[in-house]
């Protein structure tokens, strides 16, 4: 059974909803997992002792705040056209783990000028961290 439909959910999943999903012995979908890890389909984030870990596809993990901003901002400046750097900000919206982050840069890809959204927004967080 290939287990990367099921490696979809913006929150990952773990073996144990794996397993319950599937009706899979918990061991099967563990070595399946990191077989798909290895072949670089799938990626996991490492939780602490006693804690499960979680799973995603690779490409489908969400992007914490910097990795958003670092993400519109190279895009802005690698697509001049406003429609791909909206698409590019519509695929944003549904990676971002912080929920109100999601929200602003749904709100930035209905802006007529998502170029100067996400230069102010890399001036926004500069000002906000300061000179380090």
């Amino acid at each position: 059974m290939n287990l990367l439909r099921y490696l979809s959910s913006p929150k990952g999943i773990t073996v144990a909803e794996l397993a319950q999903r599937t009706g899979l012995p918990v061991a099967k979908v563990r070595a399946e997992l990191v077989a798909l890890e290895k072949a670089g389909e799938a990626v996991r984030e490492r939780a602490a002792v006693g804690k499960p870990h979680r799973w995603w596809r690779v490409g489908a993990r969400p992007l914490s705040k910097l990795d958003v901003l670092l993400s519109m901002v190279l895009a802005a400046r690698l697509h001049p056209n406003a429609k791909r750097l909206r698409s590019v900000f519509d695929r944003l919206t549904h990676r971002s783990v912080d929920p109100a982050v999601a929200q602003i840069v749904a709100m930035a890809r209905r802006s007529a000028q998502p170029h100067l959204v996400a230069e102010q927004a890399l001036c926004f967080y500069w000002e906000e961290v300061g000179d380090g």
